[in-house]
C-alpha cells in the first residue's frame, strides 16, 4: 500500500482547519432551533422531624391540588433518594419526590414556584425545600 503525501502549504492547512472548524459550529447551531427555557427541579423530603414519613396519599394530594394547578402545562415527578451529613456528623439518608417543570421563568413563575416551596415547608413541618434553576434550549 502506497502513502500520498499532499503537498499543502502550512498557511493553507490553517486556513482550511478554521474554516472547517467554522462550516461545522454554524451548521450545527442552525440543526436544532429549540426555545430558552428554564429547568426547575424541586427536592421535597418525605422524612418528617418526629421520624414519621410522609404518606403516598398525602404526597399525591399535595401534587394533586399545588403542583397540578400551579403548573396545569404538566410537570415530572419522580422518585429519589437524598443522603446528606447530619449535624452530628452521620449520614442522613431519606426517600423525595423531584419535581421537574420546564417554562419561561418569569418573576411571577419564580413566586408561584417560591409558593410550592413554602407551602411544602408548612404542609409538612420541612426545613428546607431544596430548588434548582438551569437554563436550556428545549425543543418538542
Amino acid at each position: 500500500m502506497k502513502t500520498v503525501h499532499l503537498n499543502i502549504p502550512r498557511s493553507n492547512r490553517t486556513t482550511t482547519l478554521i474554516f472547517s472548524l467554522l462550516l461545522l459550529t454554524f451548521t450545527s447551531c442552525t440543526v436544532f432551533k429549540g426555545e430558552k427555557m428554564t429547568k426547575t427541579e424541586l427536592y421535597f423530603g418525605l422524612s418528617k422531624p418526629d421520624g414519621s414519613m410522609i404518606s403516598s396519599s398525602a404526597w399525591q394530594a399535595f401534587a394533586d391540588t399545588v403542583i397540578a394547578k400551579t403548573f396545569p402545562e404538566g410537570s415530572t415527578i419522580i422518585d429519589g433518594q437524598g443522603q446528606w451529613p447530619g449535624h452530628n456528623g452521620k449520614l442522613v439518608s431519606e426517600p423525595s419526590k423531584i419535581l421537574i417543570v420546564l417554562s419561561k421563568l418569569t418573576p411571577e413563575r419564580s413566586q408561584q414556584i417560591e409558593s410550592i416551596r413554602e407551602k411544602y415547608k408548612k404542609y409538612y413541618q420541612q426545613e428546607a425545600v431544596m430548588r434548582v434553576d438551569e437554563q436550556l434550549k428545549v425543543a418538542f
